[in-house]
């Protein structure tokens, strides 16, 4: 009876403790970025590949990621664009333990995205990095916010910044490696309404060869969502940035799954200098029935390859936001890492357009040198101007005054 009572509180007690945990929160509100810890005895990896968004129960797409830190699964998912209502999360074809079972049944968490709207929103949601990195935010309040940076001593950045309404910026962050304690940390970053905590995982980079530390070029932004209506096209247009050496014969390529629906221009990228970009235009045609499909486009060198995240939802009758020919340009100046000028300067070097700005400045801003020709002109008309009055009055002072003998005549009668 005792050995009875022991194996049935093994098997009540044990899947409980080790079944998955699914941590984040029940309700987001619009814009905000969600942030998710899974946890479990897994013998699968969960890629991007294995998790799918709904609202309700039909399947949107989602800018979002993945990410394995400390035998955790990490997701986050931007928010941004996704209206009030009833949504969540599935993770599907995954195999783990449940109690002494192994079993694959999908993973799901339920989440509401409110009425309000975040403060800011966030990207990325988690960072795994061997060297110094960014955030970028986003103020979506029609108002100026103040967002409050806490840190620990791992990390040097400033401890506050502002933010005008709809205003786009990174916060760099610096390795300060001589007070680095633990691979493992969190940045806090909070406003009046809003609070977020972003888990940062310090890697090893003593698995990166010497060249490819030299080459770092990457698609900005690295993932893109569009939605489309069936039978329609579309074109986007996107950088890639280049933060390392001088590169040549950069060759972009798409997905098999993506060939039928997506083609890019240029093919080929002879040479990219260091600090510049490339534009990259990717023009789109959409199915006669909905879907979603997702897959990547590829910026490959010899030993170096960067990648970008592509989303299509084709949906019927749908009625897209930009207009004309649907060139949308998609990219900010804070990602291609550009300064926009302010009033009264100008740039010295390369500028392109961005989603954020008609200009955006890849070198420095100076200000505009006052032109001189508009002040000699000037001062020459003043100059004439004197010298006129001066010969006029001149000539008529030494102009005597002519004698009318009828009046005097008049005046004698």
């Amino acid at each position: 009876m005792k050995k009875l009572i022991i194996i049935l509180i093994f098997l009540l007690v044990f899947p409980l403790v080790s079944s998955v945990e699914f941590e984040t929160k029940d309700e987001f509100n619009q814009g905000e970025t969600l942030v998710a810890v899974v946890s479990g005895n897994f013998y699968d990896q969960i890629t991007r590949d294995n998790v799918f968004f709904y609202k309700g129960h039909v399947r949107i797409p989602m800018i979002y990621e993945v990410e394995k830190i400390q035998g955790d699964f990490y997701i986050y998912a931007m928010l941004t664009g996704k209206e009030q209502g009833n949504y969540s999360i599935a993770i599907k074809d995954i195999r783990y333990s449940r109690g002494i079972e192994t079993v694959d049944d999908d993973i799901v968490k339920n989440f509401t995205i409110t009425e309000n709207t975040t403060d800011f929103s966030l990207s990325p949601g988690f960072v795994t990095t061997p060297e110094d990195f960014f955030l970028e935010v986003q103020n979506l309040q029609e108002k100026r916010i103040t967002i409050q940076i806490d840190m620990p001593e791992a990390f040097i950045s400033e401890t506050s910044l502002e933010l005008k309404s709809g205003e786009l910026k990174r916060i760099n962050f610096e390795l300060n490696k001589e007070n680095l304690n633990s691979t493992f940390e969190e940045i806090k970053l909070n406003s009046e309404n809003t609070d977020y905590s972003v888990p940062v995982f310090i890697t090893s980079d003593i698995n990166i060869t010497e060249e490819e530390n030299k080459l770092n070029f990457k698609f900005e932004p690295n993932t893109i969502s569009v939605s489309m209506a069936t039978e329609s096209d579309s074109k986007r247009i996107i950088y890639i940035l280049n933060k390392g050496d001088t590169v040549e014969d950069i060759f972009i390529s798409v997905s098999p799954l993506l060939e039928p629906y997506v083609t890019v221009s240029p093919l080929k990228i002879n040479t990219l200098e260091k600090d510049s970009t490339e534009k990259v235009e990717i023009f789109m045609i959409s199915e006669t029935e909905e879907a979603i499909l997702e897959g990547q486009i590829f910026a490959e060198t010899e030993n170096f390859t960067s990648s970008l995240i592509l989303i299509l939802d084709f949906i019927k009758d749908f009625i897209p936001d930009d207009s004309g020919d649907g060139e949308v340009i998609i990219t900010t100046c804070a990602q291609i890492e550009g300064i926009i000028c302010e009033v009264g300067e100008t740039c010295t070097g390369e500028t392109t357009s961005t989603k954020d700005t008609g200009v955006c400045c890849l070198a420095q801003c100076e200000e505009t040198p006052t032109s001189q020709t508009g002040k000699i002109i000037g001062w020459t008309v003043v100059i004439l101007v004197i010298l006129f009055l001066f010969w006029f009055f001149k000539k008529y002072k030494k102009v005597k005054p002519r004698v009318n003998l009828l009046k005097i005549g008049r005046r004698k009668r």
